[in-house]
């Protein structure tokens, strides 16, 4: 993983001219005008058609994606490390344009950023793998997974499983390097993303559980910003269709999984509520989703998200992804028992300033606990 770059302070005057974020560097690092996003093109997930960084070489004429992750932005905090924040960004983008936009160029109501209130915050930015895109003609672009159309969700589904599985054990790893460094402690560890960052970290968010010692701990939040929940109809418990044979989410081909199908059925018929079976099939559908092997339900080996506090934020007026999927995002988690803080705002597809910023602040204080518990 790279270095991680220490932060730039912010500059009092927001309206400078700006070189475009993904050609500067942190050391170069001037606000932007708070209330002008990127330029993004026409794409249904709201990010830039272009090239990735250097970072990022182009596909050759016969590979469908990159076959090595790009390394993560990583901002160091200023102060002792207590928590970090893991944040994808959308389809088309990258972190080197996400992250700093998000951090620096972002003010609260109160006039600082982000890392001037919470100093003690380790910034993760990874950046997606270039993939062909098969609404763009096989256009490779930076995404985290491929999919198909947000008006119709559920049309060709199938592009979305290779990159939500790759992504789920990407950024798993990257959790677990945040937990080593922050002493065994998951609950020091927030997720989120934007739009198709928010989409498929909420499949993280479903589908992660600690390994080893981490068995049994829950990560700290959820920070989803203009996203959707993929597969909500599989994941909702509320749907009137039925899982079974090949869909069947403990079912393999080959027959693997079968033992513990067997056992997390017992466990769910030996004094687990309805609500503990409900949060065990949707965490081990989303765990099929992403080739992932079912949780069995015994022991620590149990779901971990009912654990684990959300935001969700939306614009009321978003043309890329309508607010009417993400309010399915937030009823599917509700009725899965999950503690989602939701709002919406008058505004389009980006996060609102100040106002959904000031909410993730308070989130993250009052809902995660960074800043009132500082000691390791």
């Amino acid at each position: 993983m790279a270095p991680p770059l220490q932060p730039t302070p912010v500059d009092a005057n927001p309206t400078a001219d700006l070189p475009h974020l993904s050609t500067t560097t942190m050391d170069d690092l001037i606000p932007i005008r708070p209330d002008t996003p990127p330029t993004y093109s026409a794409d249904a997930d709201g990010g830039p058609l272009i090239p990735n960084p250097s970072d990022s070489p182009p596909l050759s004429k016969t590979a469908h994606k990159q076959t090595h992750w790009p390394e993560p932005l990583i901002i160091a905090p200023t102060a002792p490390h207590t928590h970090t924040l893991i944040l994808l960004h959308g389809r088309g983008g990258n972190a080197k344009e996400f992250g700093p936009f998000l951090l620096f160029a972002t003010p609260t109501s109160s006039e600082l950023c982000l890392p001037a209130l919470f100093p003690g915050v380790k910034w993760v930015f990874p950046t997606a793998k270039k993939r062909r895109a098969a609404l763009f003609k096989r256009m490779p672009i930076s995404q985290w997974f491929d999919n198909w159309s947000l008006e119709y969700p559920e049309d060709r589904q199938e592009l979305q499983y290779e990159g939500i599985a790759e992504t789920s054990a990407f950024v798993a790893g990257l959790i677990a390097e945040e937990v080593k460094e922050l002493r065994g402690r998951a609950g020091r560890v927030v997720l989120g993303g934007l739009s198709q960052g928010c989409a498929v970290g909420l499949h993280v968010y479903l589908n992660w559980r600690g390994e080893g010692e981490l068995a049994g701990q829950a990560l700290g939040g959820f920070v989803g910003m203009s996203g959707w929940l993929p597969f909500a109809t599989a994941l909702d418990p509320k749907s009137e269709e039925e899982v079974g044979g090949d869909d069947d989410p403990f079912c393999t081909s080959d027959g693997e999984g079968e033992e513990k199908k067997v056992k997390a059925a017992a466990a769910a018929d030996d004094g687990r509520t309805q609500l503990e079976k409900i949060q065990l099939r949707a965490a081990n559908t989303a765990r099929d989703i992403a080739s992932m092997p079912p949780l069995s339900g015994e022991g620590d080996d149990v779901p971990a998200f009912p654990r684990t506090p959300v935001f969700l934020g939306h614009g009321r007026n978003d043309p890329k992804v309508a607010v009417q999927l993400a309010e399915r995002a937030r009823d599917v988690l509700e009725s899965l028992g999950c503690k989602v803080q939701w709002r919406d705002y008058d505004s389009g597809h980006w996060y609102k300033v100040p106002d959904e910023i000031d909410d993730i602040v308070n989130f993250l204080t009052e809902d995660v606990g960074i800043g009132r518990d500082e000691e390791l």
